[in-house]
């Protein structure tokens, strides 16, 4: 073969591997993988705990029953599930307005009237947050509120239905309205109740509304509990935005992320969150707050125990949640038994509450004194507002795990509470938490 046609074959070779190479740098250029579309994945939001019902928070601390002269009553879990539940399943007709300047004597009258269950309740609770419990024909009900509720069944066997009075004794007003019940239905729910309740005596008070309390000496349960411990960083997680903007002081008492800021104490284990830019004196709806309120702690499963609904201060916009034990009250010097939230413009402004939980228990029966002989400790009876059956809570000396809950009776004033010994006492020095 001559030297012109090898050099022909190389210039060939040359310039095919030239063209490959252009279509491969082409090919590079203009490739588009075809990758599967991979969903993001969706973060669990941050909760401390299960999620709640609003009739779980919405409920009475005492029902007091009157028929044939005489007084039944019970604080128990069971026997106020139960006459939620059941009202649950009713439809009222029309809210009626009946009177304004309602006399404690008219109150007390009502509530000893034959054929009477009455619902008391630790905070004025607005109707338009109850319709969630109790349905109403009407579209629209009055903002008005209650602290008590009470049940007539005279007409039952006649009408197939009840009356039900709503009473405020902080506004001193009277509504009604009718609801339509079978006596079947009734008598059910009735049953269930006096099973859990005892007699309780009526402790008149001269131009003051009477108190309620257990006849004969009452056996309850004395707790040891071993308590667990929400996380601050988990309410970190729960409180802040954006977690990537949070610090924390040395100690890591102190979270901030420049806008709101989280304090814990270790001593007391509770913690305390406070956005400032949103303090408000705007007038806000008194079910509203409580709606709010109850929504911003119920959406981080903040209800980790029995707490219920049991105050509120409309003006300032505070609405608490007291913690219960078996159906009573608990109380402490210690610690905070009450979750509490500030409203703001459109968002929590403060936000109170422990973080411990109960865990485990050990328990022995204590039998304390029957109510009426604690009346007789008391000797101004006219400057308390109740007296109740409830549990104190204090701290192990030994143990910072371990927390004592003992059956005591309180006093109850404005918000505030005194426990009470067999002692007899003057004027008792109300304990604020």
């Amino acid at each position: 073969m001559g030297v012109k046609h090898v050099e022909q074959i190389k210039s060939f070779v040359l310039f095919l591997l030239v063209f490959l190479s252009l279509i491969l740098t082409f090919s590079i250029w203009t490739y588009t993988p075809d990758y599967q579309n991979i969903p993001e994945s969706q973060g669990e939001p941050v909760t401390l705990g299960q999620k709640k019902d609003i009739q779980e928070v919405i409920k009475p601390y005492r029902i007091l029953i009157h028929e044939n002269g005489s007084f039944l009553g019970t604080t128990t879990s069971t026997a106020i599930d139960n006459v939620i539940e059941a009202i649950q399943d009713l439809d009222a007709t029309e809210l009626r307005f009946i009177q304004s300047n309602l006399s404690d004597e008219k109150m007390n009258n009502m509530v000893h009237s034959e054929n009477q269950i009455t619902l008391f309740f630790s905070a004025e609770v607005p109707i338009n947050t109850f319709r969630s419990v109790l349905q109403f024909t009407q579209s629209e009900l009055p903002e008005i509120a209650f602290s008590h509720i009470l049940i007539d069944w005279s007409n039952l066997e006649e009408t197939n239905t009840l009356q039900f009075s709503f009473v405020s004794k902080e506004k001193q007003t009277l509504y009604t309205t009718v609801v339509p019940i079978g006596q079947e239905q009734f008598n059910s729910t009735y049953m269930k109740t006096i099973q859990k309740a005892v007699p309780y005596k009526e402790i008149v008070r001269p131009n003051a509304l009477s108190l309620y309390v257990p006849a004969n000496p009452v056996d309850l349960v004395q707790y040891t509990y071993y308590i667990d411990e929400i996380s601050t960083d988990v309410f970190k997680d729960v409180l802040f935005e954006d977690t990537k903007l949070v610090q924390k002081n040395f100690d890591n008492t102190t979270y901030t992320d420049g806008m709101a800021m989280m304090t814990s104490d270790s001593g007391s284990k509770t913690i305390n969150y406070v956005y400032p830019a949103e303090e408000s004196i705007i007038d806000i709806k008194h079910s509203e707050l409580v709606h709010d309120s109850y929504d911003f702690i119920n959406d981080h499963g903040g209800l980790t125990g029995d707490y219920r609904y049991s105050y509120s201060n409309v003006q300032r916009h505070i609405i608490e949640y007291q913690l219960y034990l078996q159906g009573l009250p608990v109380f402490s010097s210690v610690t905070s038994t009450r979750i509490a939230v500030t409203w703001g413009r459109n968002q929590v402004f403060e936000y109170k509450r422990p973080y411990y939980l109960f865990v485990a228990s050990e328990s022995s029966t204590i039998q304390l004194p029957s109510g009426v002989e604690m009346v007789n400790t008391i000797q101004t009876l006219q400057d308390i507002d109740e007296l109740v059956l409830g549990y104190y809570l204090t701290p192990d000396p030994l143990n910072p795990k371990v927390y004592s809950l003992e059956p005591s009776w309180f006093v109850i004033r404005e918000g505030s509470w005194a426990r009470l010994t067999t002692d007899p006492v003057g004027g008792p020095e109300y304990g604020l938490e």
